[in-house]
Formats: C-alpha cells, structure tokens, sequence
C-alpha cells in the first residue's frame, strides 16, 4: 500500500484496512484471535512527526495509536502503555476486543504543510 501528498495545516490523511468486513465494518476481536500486535516495513518519505498506526472501532474517531517516526521494520503491539490517545480525542477505554480498523494516519503538520511519499509493506498479524 503507497499513498503520497502534502499534509496541511488543517487536514489529515492515511490508509486504513478494515479486519473484519462481514456485511460492512464490524469488530474483530484481537484478543480471540491470539493478535498481539503488527508488524510492517514502511519506506520512502515519511511526514514530519512520521506516521501513527491507530487501532480504531467501528463507528469511532478516537483511535489509540503509536507514532512510528522512521522507516524501515516496526512492530506496534496492541496493548497499553504501548499506544496512547492523543489530548484531542475522547477519553476512552482500550479494548481489543472491539477493534474494527487499523489505520496508518499522516498527522496535520502543525507548521507550514509537508510533502509525503510513503510505502507499507509486509503487513503481518503478531502472534506470539
């Protein structure tokens, strides 16, 4: 998956994968599944700040999410203290029961906009 562009001051972008599509977004259960996490190589140019990969539930903005500043191979375990909401999000309870959308979000730029060109590679589920 590759997407490209330049983030603003006031907007946002990304890539999402839905995990389970069964008649429209509906939650997975990571735990059930024995999902620890994901593994994923990203390459080219990152934004500034990098990318957060966000676990999301259906029907809802606050995502908890860890930032991943550079490319190359990272893992992103789905388990707290690991990943964190931002202070612009409702406070709300992680589940990882109840996980519809995993997201590879390009944050606003907070000063001048910001050139992106990015790949993700080798999305793997975290088993063990």
């Amino acid at each position: 998956m590759c997407t490209s562009g330049t983030i603003t001051t006031t907007g946002y972008g990304g890539i999402g994968l839905e995990l389970n599509d069964a008649g429209g977004q509906q939650p997975y259960n990571l735990t059930l599944h024995g999902v620890k996490g994901f593994c994923f190589q990203l390459s080219g140019t990152l934004p500034p700040g990098g990318v957060r990969f966000a676990y999301g539930k259906k029907g809802d903005d606050n995502v908890f999410f860890s930032t991943v500043a550079t490319t190359g191979q990272s893992t992103v375990l789905a388990s707290l203290p690991t990943l964190a909401q931002g202070s612009w999000e409702k406070t709300e309870t992680w589940d990882p029961t109840m996980i519809a959308i995993i997201e590879f979000q390009i944050p606003t730029s907070s000063t001048a906009p910001a050139p992106f060109d990015f790949c993700v590679e080798g999305l793997t589920a975290v088993t063990q």
